[in-house]
C-alpha cells in the first residue's frame, strides 16, 4: 500500500468525483496513493445506485455536463476505470463486504477493485503517511 490512502466512505457521486479525480491527479504528480472504499462508498458500488449529497442534487446537471467539458467522467465506474488505468490501486475493504452481506457476502467485489481484509488495511493504516477521508 502507499503513502497516501484515501477512504471513500460516502456513496455519493460528489464523493467518487472527488475521491478518484484527486487520487488520478496525485498519482500522474507521482505521489504513491491508493483508494479503499467502504461503508456507504461501497454499498452504493455494489447496488449500482447513486445520488449526489443533498446540497448538490440541484446541481447534478450542471456537475455532469461541466465534467463531461472538462474531459472527466460522472459515472462513478467510469471514474475507478480512469484512476485505475492511471495507475491507481483501488480497493473494496473486505470487512465492509461482509457486514454488508454476510460471511461469505454474497455478492462480488465490485468491478475495478481488488479485496483487502481488515488486517492488512489496519497494518496498511498504520504505516500511511497521510489518510485522506472523501
Amino acid at each position: 500500500m502507499p503513502e497516501t490512502i484515501v477512504l471513500c466512505k460516502e456513496g455519493t457521486i460528489n464523493s467518487y468525483l472527488s475521491a478518484l479525480i484527486v487520487a488520478t491527479n496525485m498519482k500522474k504528480a507521482g505521489e504513491d496513493i491508493s483508494v479503499v472504499f467502504m461503508q456507504e462508498g461501497l454499498a452504493a458500488l455494489v447496488d449500482k445506485k447513486f445520488r449526489y449529497a443533498p446540497g448538490l442534487e440541484g446541481y447534478a446537471e450542471d456537475i455532469k455536463k461541466n465534467a463531461a467539458e472538462m474531459g472527466v467522467p460522472s459515472d462513478p465506474f467510469e471514474l475507478i476505470k480512469m484512476a485505475s488505468g492511471a495507475g491507481v490501486p483501488l480497493f473494496a475493504c473486505y470487512a465492509w463486504m461482509k457486514l454488508l452481506g454476510g460471511k461469505p457476502p454474497r455478492f462480488e467485489i465490485p468491478e475495478g477493485l481488488q479485496k483487502l481484509e481488515l488486517k492488512d488495511l489496519l497494518e496498511e493504516l498504520g504505516k500511511a503517511k497521510k489518510v485522506i477521508t472523501i
